[in-house]
């Protein structure tokens, strides 16, 4: 007889299945500093992410020890306040400091196309969700292009107020911001900090950022860096804060979009400000940048896949054991992921398309303390009642 071609076989098969895997939990954070480095190790090119784990790695940027350059002591005090990976991107230094601007701020190689300055951050191994440039970030095109880069990799920015007087201060915030900028993820800090420098034997001035970023790397994303203690012997100037009085030069920063270090009660000195450029509560940026960087880096091995019903429902139950990992961990209230109930049509399915909510709630930094102290009457009667009571018995 003719070969049968529906026969497959006199016997068993066992086929297993496994359900999609969890997310896991959100990623730590990764620091990218772009500057200069005059003394770097010879195997460290221009314009290519070098990872600085610890201070072992120190002497790829500062072969000498001489502490020349904007990236050393950044990564130095970012290592004194937390263990977090770094990657630094160093570029040639110009003829003055607007050619060694136009180096930080990048772009792209003409002849090679390779990414230059803060476009070099995307070249960055593990993603960044810090990014900051101290020594330049204290002008606006650098800003402008380390938001834009920011709002690209999910990552907040770090940036420095210009650390002369309030009214200056105040003038420089209200040019920043706007529509479609990105100043959402911008912590702007003020004003320039004085540490100890082993090769100057003394103090030296640097900008804020070398050591807001190390308070920011210094607790969770969704977390606010306001009221850290910073390591450093002082301030280019006073900023006067008190925990009472809504007059004070940090209030008055604090409200045009501008973190502050300043003293405080506690002692020693503190980074003040739980909010970006625009107001936005940092902590609400770092949240968001962290479910969405999550949610990006594992869809990828699931796309072209049938849309099945099967398909669907793993999907919606492994993103939601994520979401109930967050409420867990006390990093969300609550929160819900469900199909969207009118997004979800033939046309939209039939192009390829489908609609996931994501919903969840945040919890808000403590920035203001009310206490209501009242004095009552009715505690006096009651201690009076009392004693008049006990003589009476007596």
């Amino acid at each position: 007889m003719p070969l049968n071609p529906a026969f497959e076989r006199n016997g068993i098969s066992i086929i297993t299945s496994e359900p999609f895997p969890p997310l896991g939990p959100p990623g730590a954070d990764v620091v990218c500093l772009i500057g200069t480095a005059p003394d770097k190790h010879a195997s460290v090119q221009y314009n290519v992410p070098v990872r600085i784990a610890n201070s072992g790695h120190w002497r790829l940027i500062d072969s000498t020890g001489d502490e020349r350059g904007s990236l050393i002591h950044a990564i130095m005090k970012t290592h004194e306040q937390t263990q977090v990976v770094i990657y630094a991107i160093v570029v040639e230094e110009g003829a003055d400091f607007d050619a060694t601007t136009a180096n930080i701020i990048g772009g792209r190689d003409p002849t090679t196309n390779q990414r230059l300055g803060i476009a070099a951050a995307r070249e960055c191994t593990e993603r960044p969700t810090i990014i900051a440039a101290p020594g330049f970030s204290h002008q606006k095109a650098v800003i402008d292009q380390m938001a834009a880069m920011g709002a690209v990799m999910r990552a907040r920015v770090v940036a420095d107020g210009l650390s002369t007087t309030p009214e200056e201060q105040i003038a420089f915030l209200e040019t920043l911001g706007g529509e479609g900028s990105n100043y959402d993820r911008v912590y702007m800090v003020e004003p320039a900090v004085s540490i100890y420098s082993r090769k100057a034997r003394g103090d030296i001035l640097v900008p804020a950022s070398v050591v807001a970023v190390g308070a920011l790397a210094s607790v969770k994303q969704w977390e606010s860096p306001g009221n850290q203690s910073l390591p450093i012997n002082g301030t280019a100037h006073t900023i006067e804060y008190g925990i009472m009085d809504e007059t004070s030069e940090a209030n008055l920063l604090q409200k045009y979009g501008c973190a502050v270090i300043c003293h405080t009660s506690m002692g020693g000195w503190s980074l003040i400000g739980n909010r970006t450029v625009t107001g936005k509560f940092i902590s609400y940026v770092g949240l968001e940048d962290a479910i969405c960087r999550k949610l990006e880096e594992t869809s990828q091995r699931y796309m072209a896949k049938n849309m099945t019903k099967s398909f669907w429902d793993q999907t919606i139950r492994r993103i939601n054991g994520f979401l109930k990992d967050l409420i867990a961990s006390e990093i969300i209230p609550g929160g819900e992921v469900y199909l969207h109930p009118e997004l979800n049509t033939a046309s939209r399915y039939q192009n390829g398309s489908w609609y996931i909510v994501f919903d969840y709630g945040r919890y808000a930094p403590n920035e203001h303390m009310i206490y209501h102290v009242n004095a009552k009457e009715k505690y006096v009667e009651e201690y009076l009642e009392n004693v008049l009571g006990e003589q009476a018995n007596g």
